[in-house]
């Protein structure tokens, strides 16, 4: 059982180590191919790994973080790019903005690790409130593959899951996310694979 090959266009913003980078691209890829999704993560359509700047006008002072309405833009821009490297306007591809600062979206009240909306093409995950006090890079990685797998499933047409251990789980704090998989439950896959060849 597979699911149609997609494309990930990952887009870094801030202060990214390359290492870090790397491995979680790496680490991506496995994890969907291991779900049978034949999914081709990459930074740019050059190959190499590119971090940009936060984009100017994502921060709101009087909240003192950064809006993911002006980060769904930047991801939508990349995105454009990304169909030049895949060549086919009906290709899938879904962008994940990875940044490592505060993020916030209108109305919402808590602590947000990311955003995306079923069935569209940009997921965001920050970084920032994944951080523990030994600043373990790798539980950081391990968090932030957990998200982004919940993020992307949205984007693939998950919704959240109630089944213990989904990462479609919803996580409200860090030990949500500590307490739920790297992968998506018999349920959630068997939505992902309906009308999929």
């Amino acid at each position: 059982m597979t699911y149609k090959p997609v494309f990930i266009r990952m887009a870094a913003a801030g202060n990214f180590e390359r290492k870090f980078l790397l491995e979680f691209q790496k680490e991506l890829q496995n994890l969907f191919w291991e779900h049978g999704i034949k999914a081709t993560c990459f930074f740019s359509n050059s190959g190499s790994i590119e971090i940009d700047k936060i984009p100017s006008g994502a921060y709101t002072s009087h909240i003192g973080k950064y809006n993911t309405h002006t980060l769904f833009a930047y991801g939508q821009q990349k995105r454009e790019e990304s169909l030049k490297k895949v060549g086919k306007l009906d290709a899938l591809i879904k962008v994940l903005v990875i940044v490592d600062v505060e993020i916030f979206k209108q109305g919402f009240t808590g602590t947000l690790f990311g955003e995306a909306e079923v069935g569209k093409e940009i997921a965001i995950i920050s970084t920032a409130p994944l951080e523990n006090h030994f600043k373990s890079s790798f539980l950081i990685k391990e968090r932030a593959l957990k998200e982004a797998m919940h993020e992307l499933g949205h984007t693939l047409g998950l919704d959240h899951c109630k089944t213990p251990g989904c990462s479609m789980n919803i996580s409200k704090d860090i030990y949500d996310i500590d307490e739920k998989k790297k992968t998506y439950c018999i349920n959630c896959l068997n939505i992902l694979f309906q009308g999929h060849p």
